[in-house]
């Protein structure tokens, strides 16, 4: 897993909710995600793209992983509750594994398992998957909280 700049952010308009309008730079390609802003791309070995994206609220923050093959959205993760704030903040790559902390001293841990597994993951507290349960999971989260 890498940095990568392969979309092209902007915003789709003043809605309720936020959304943003990702274009492919290699394909021109659009695909349109719930979150207000884009952090940081990351391309994994076999093309998919993990997406890191808020919603831009300072006292109700919300963190969205997407994982991204082409512009089909296959795995959404969504990390933040009511009243809480919190900041991205990497704290490390490894080759399908990104660490990182949001809220606190805790390090989320995102694993991509490329495969897939229609097997219900269970996720943190604080966390939640968006799409339906029977549908493949290709990210698992898990958090290490500081001793």
């Amino acid at each position: 897993m890498q940095r990568a700049n392969l979309f092209e952010p902007s915003p789709t308009g003043a809605g309720p909710e936020p959304s943003i309008r990702l274009a492919r730079r290699d394909d021109d390609s659009v695909i349109e995600i719930d979150a207000a802003s884009l952090l940081v791309q990351y391309l994994l070995d076999d093309g998919d793209v993990l997406l890191v994206l808020d919603e831009d609220l300072s006292y109700e923050e919300q963190l969205h992983l997407v994982l991204v093959r082409g512009v089909a959205i296959i795995d959404h993760v969504v990390i933040g509750a009511p009243y809480a704030s919190g900041i991205f903040h990497e704290v490390g790559l490894d080759h399908d594994r990104l660490l990182f902390r949001f809220e606190g001293n805790a390090v989320w841990i995102v694993d991509v398992d490329h495969r897939g597994s229609r097997m219900p993951a269970g996720l943190p507290p604080g966390a939640r998957r968006r799409g339906g349960w029977l549908a493949r999971h290709h990210l698992s989260l898990s958090r290490a909280d500081a001793a």
